[in-house]
């Protein structure tokens, strides 16, 4: 009975241990479990299937430059600050692959007998296989293919506060930029240029050296990219340098330049040569000096309303006036005083019209004899000719001199105004 009992105990006890360890109470070490806690599954997000448009093709066109294009470069990537790969000429084949972000360039592959380049023109140059201009939706509708970056402006000799401007020229301005702009909307040429003037602009010592290719840069090196920008079309009768210009003649007056005749001329009939000369030319400048002969007996008053008049033209049909001052004429004190006179109307006018001023008296006042010849009324001319050699012996003379300052303006408003 009593070992009965003794089992019976040791049952409970067993059933009570066992009763102890399942309860979710207590653990092994004593301390409190918390109650299991319930994570939230993590929801699942969809992502919508893209179905991407396949890019289109680039569009392709034939091309070829303009009929009386010549050496126009071809760039390796766009803008004037791309590697030249290469000169082109209207007979050029091209077919047009894309443009730039501001369709001023075209990246354009050149089709040779045993090899194809891949390039960029600028695109004013381009025209359509049938000899049309690209028009904005035609343009619009090439591939952009890359960003313009244009070239820093090359510095130049005796430059002013080194924004590669001559301390003699003055008068680049935005103003400047807007006579170009209009004159493009017009149909003028940024790579033309005409000579406005007397004797001086009209001698053939003057610019047309330069354009026959008999120039001698020295270290004037840099002035190459502006030769060939306005060598490469035909201005009237050749490039801009050698073209006879019909607005400048011996022995004129500013008066010369805006009369209407009554006997018709060759060429211009009864239009006054100033205006002949833009609507034939099509220039985007007109290298302007006058004062020579004016200033001998004329009145600075009427010589200030004529010069008023060319610059208001020039304006009005978007050619950029660079207004020239005279040279010295050291004959007398009454001389001395009449080309002062009239210098400063130059000036004036320049500056109250917003247009550039190149002071070719500043610098040829500083020559020997003024840079004046035997007579002291024209520059003087080297040696053998050379007005385009820029030794440092021949920039002595009055004609070189001119002819590398004419370079200088040109190429500063080829850069900082005309660049495409």
């Amino acid at each position: 009975m009593k070992s009965r009992i003794a089992q019976y105990l040791w049952l409970i006890c067993l059933a009570s241990a066992a009763l102890s360890l399942a309860s979710p109470i207590y653990a092994q070490t004593g301390t409190a479990t918390p109650p299991p806690t319930n994570t939230p599954r993590a929801t699942r997000t969809l992502v919508p299937t893209v179905t991407q448009t396949p890019t289109p093709a680039p569009v392709a066109m034939a091309g070829r430059l303009c009929e009386t294009c010549s050496r126009i470069r071809l760039r390796a990537t766009p803008g004037t600050a791309g590697e030249v790969l290469g000169f082109l000429d209207s007979a050029a084949r091209l077919t047009i692959r894309g443009r730039s972000a501001d369709s001023a360039w075209l990246e354009v592959q050149v089709s040779e007998s045993d090899t194809d380049t891949v390039g960029w023109v600028a695109a004013q140059y381009v025209r359509l296989a049938n000899g049309q201009a690209l028009d904005e939706a035609t343009l619009n509708s090439l591939p952009i293919r890359g960003v313009a970056v244009e070239a820093p402006p090359t510095p130049t000799s005796d430059v002013n506060g080194g924004n590669g401007i001559p301390g003699w020229l003055s008068g680049i301005t935005a103003h400047t930029r807007e006579i170009f702009l209009k004159g493009k909307s017009l149909g003028n040429r940024p790579n033309v240029f005409s000579r406005v003037g007397d004797s001086i602009s009209a001698s053939a010592y003057f610019l047309t050296p330069i354009g026959r290719g008999q120039y001698n840069l020295g270290a004037y090196g840099y002035l190459s990219g502006v030769i060939e920008y306005f060598s490469q079309a035909n201005a009237r009768v050749g490039n801009s340098f050698v073209n006879p210009p019909l607005a400048a003649r011996d022995g004129w007056s500013a008066f010369n330049v805006l009369q209407t005749r009554t006997t018709p001329d060759p060429i211009c009939g009864l239009e006054p040569y100033l205006i002949c000369e833009y609507n034939l030319v099509k220039p985007s400048v007109a290298l302007i000096m006058f004062g020579t002969n004016d200033s001998g007996s004329g009145v600075p008053e009427q010589f200030e309303g004529n010069l008023r008049q060319i610059v208001q033209i020039s304006i009005d049909h978007g050619v950029i006036p660079v207004l020239s001052t005279m040279p010295p004429r050291p004959v007398n004190a009454d001389q001395i005083a009449r080309v002062t006179t009239f210098n400063n109307v130059i000036r004036t006018v320049a500056q109250q019209y917003g247009v550039p001023l190149w002071d070719y008296f500043a610098v040829m006042d500083k020559a020997p004899n003024s840079g004046l010849g035997p007579d002291n009324l024209h520059p003087s001319i080297p040696p053998g000719g050379a007005t385009a050699y820029f030794t440092p012996e021949n920039l002595q003379y009055g004609y070189t001199i001119r002819n590398l300052m004419a370079l200088q303006v040109l190429d500063v408003l080829w850069r900082q105004v005309l660049s495409q």
